[in-house]
């Protein structure tokens, strides 16, 4: 089973460097299906393998949420999002301590794209890291990483109070590099 764990872990990689490389190199988006369809593969993956069951479980329900837009009435539209949020919540306390920091990613992500901070290609594709990925060590180099570019465009254009824009998907690339080479160390 661990091999497949890596299997799985070393082809997202490959697919978010590849993502990255279009957007940074190629200055062009992937289309729609370069974030749906590996969510989707993500979720079966961890229902099929009764892994983070829950976790692919609380995506649902956040990806019928977002979608509730679609609705022409606006009684409706709060009644979904009230039972979303009371499912999510239902789920997350549910859940083992892994699963509650991997839910608890695919909340601040879904939450960051409902506020615009974050594309929906970008929040989608960080929902399915951390459904591969449902742990806490995945948000946290994510984290690693925006710090990491900040610091370094900090220190190469010299000050501090201008501001960038993010290379998403670079970043999330290189979170995915860091969160492997962690789990690299952790079996030594």
């Amino acid at each position: 089973m661990i091999y497949l764990d890596w299997l799985i872990s070393i082809v997202a990689l490959i697919w978010l460097i590849v993502m990255a490389f279009f957007v940074i190199r190629k200055h062009q988006s992937l289309g729609p299906r370069w974030t749906w369809l590996p969510l989707l593969l993500a979720m079966a993956i961890r229902i099929f393998s009764s892994q983070a069951a829950l976790m692919a479980a609380a995506v649902a329900v956040v990806l019928v949420v977002s979608e509730r837009r679609h609705l022409k009435q606006k009684a409706l539209e709060a009644m979904v999002l009230i039972a979303g949020i009371l499912a999510i919540g239902f789920i997350f306390f549910n859940a083992d301590i892994p699963t509650e920091s991997g839910i608890g990613g695919v909340l601040v992500f879904w939450i960051a794209w409902e506020l615009h901070y974050i594309s929906g290609a970008e929040s989608m594709t960080l929902i399915t890291c951390v459904v591969l990925w449902p742990n806490v060590e995945f948000l946290l180099s994510y984290l690693a990483a925006g710090l990491i570019w900040a610091i370094g465009v900090r220190i190469k254009d010299g000050g501090w109070l201008k501001s960038h824009a993010m290379p998403m998907s670079a970043i999330i690339a290189f979170s995915g590099v860091i969160y492997l080479a962690y789990q690299v160390i952790l079996l030594a």
